[in-house]
């Protein structure tokens, strides 16, 4: 059991009132935080786009490779919605006032699977021998189980609120 902390002696205690205002100044500042976050994941999902544009219009004006230009136009896009899903969280956030894990596992979700798009669009430039094949082997398999992991936690996620809803 343990006691409630006392003020020292040498200093006043803050008044209820006092805390009251420096509680809901903290709360304001977190809402602008959240705020600035949201804006800025907005401006980041804009340039991605105008990006994604840009060089696929770049990509077919030199005749690029169709597999490189879709496997970049792919990997933009899982970019976008992980951009999409931290915003999600943040307007949750916001409107909930309490962090969930769901959104987190999506976004965590999502950029495996990217990295997974990666890892497979670089099987064609390299040989298919020695360390390099062996490295890409690994974190790709590595890469399988946290996909894998991540899935089986959103599910049991989802699991839990449908039998607490």
């Amino acid at each position: 059991m343990t006691e409630r902390a006392r003020p020292s002696p040498r200093e006043p205690p803050i008044a209820p009132d006092r805390s009251g205002r420096v509680l809901a100044g903290l709360v304001s500042f977190e809402v602008l935080l959240y705020g600035v976050i949201g804006i800025l994941l907005a401006v980041a999902a804009v340039f991605v786009v105008i990006g994604t544009v840009h060089e696929l219009a770049e990509s077919i004006s030199s005749h690029a490779g169709a597999v490189q230009t879709g496997v970049t136009v792919l990997d933009r896009v899982l970019l976008i919605m992980i951009i999409a899903e931290l915003v999600y969280t943040v307007r949750l956030v916001l409107r909930t006032r309490e962090i969930v894990v769901e959104p987190f596992l999506v976004v965590g979700l999502i950029a495996v699977v990217r990295r997974i798009l990666v890892v497979t669009a670089q099987f064609e430039r390299l040989p298919a021998t020695g360390h390099a094949l062996t490295n890409l082997l690994l974190e790709l398999g590595l890469l399988g189980f946290l996909a894998l992991a991540l899935a089986t936690a959103l599910a049991l996620v989802r699991r839990f609120r449908a039998r607490t809803v």
